[in-house]
């Protein structure tokens, strides 16, 4: 990932994360005076935003990014900022854990959701939004191996919880469409929010790819996303 080299217009490129945080937002509880909370995966605050208005007794925004965490300072100074892998998360006795548009990347997901839980007080809640099987769809459809993200299903977001050791209390899914000009300004803006790994094909592969998911709409091109929020308990 390069998050690092795109952190500077991050804030103002990530739409698909601005929606996602603000849906995600409305499972916060209205009042969490005398909880101690950390967000994961924080980036320049996106969703921080919505937290810092609800009064915890602690407040503690992370991000592996050094340079993500300086934009989010810049933003909400008012935060506590700090440097912290959300893989590992070395961190115990909180009460709530917060990541959006973060678990997708996880490689081993249900290895991460153990440290969480084990982060977290008895009866501690997780929330959390990522985006799974369905985003990018006009991409994947026409090369399956266009990301090198493995998008899973809902219901295996689910099972990995579970399987975790938490309680699942509630779910939801939602899908949008983000339009774009054409495929290329659509892969752009994914390029512009450093969500991009090796590159998977070559020069003239890339036009021809492009070339024919821009054969299949008229006018605009429409880029999916599929987005799950989870609300989790520790028992």
């Amino acid at each position: 990932m390069r998050f690092n080299r795109k952190a500077s217009v991050y804030h103002e490129k990530a739409d698909i994360q601005k929606i996602s945080a603000d849906w995600c937002s409305e499972w916060i509880e209205r009042d969490c005076g005398g909880l101690r909370a950390i967000e994961l995966g924080a980036g320049t605050g996106l969703f921080t935003r919505h937290l810092a208005l609800r009064g915890f007794d602690s407040l503690l925004a992370t991000d592996k990014s050094k340079q993500m965490l300086e934009e989010g300072r810049k933003r909400l100074p008012m935060v506590e900022w700090a440097e912290l892998d959300a893989w590992g998360c070395k961190i115990a006795s909180i009460d709530r854990i917060y990541a959006s548009s973060l678990l997708q990347w996880a490689h081993d997901p249900v290895s991460v959701l153990k440290n969480w839980r084990n982060a977290l007080e008895l009866k501690g809640r997780v929330l959390v939004c990522l985006y799974i099987e369905g985003s990018l769809e006009e991409f994947v459809k026409e090369r399956p191996d266009f990301s090198a993200l493995q998008w899973r299903s809902e219901l295996e977001w689910l099972g990995f919880f579970r399987e975790a050791g938490f309680d699942v209390s509630r779910s939801e899914s939602r899908d949008d469409v983000i339009s774009y000009a054409s495929s290329r300004e659509a892969l752009r803006a994914i390029h512009d929010l450093g969500a991009i790994e090796e590159r998977r094909m070559s020069p003239g592969e890339l036009k021809r790819f492009l070339n024919d998911c821009d054969r299949r709409f008229e006018n605009r091109f429409g880029l999916s996303w599929k987005t799950l929020k989870i609300e989790c308990v520790n028992r």
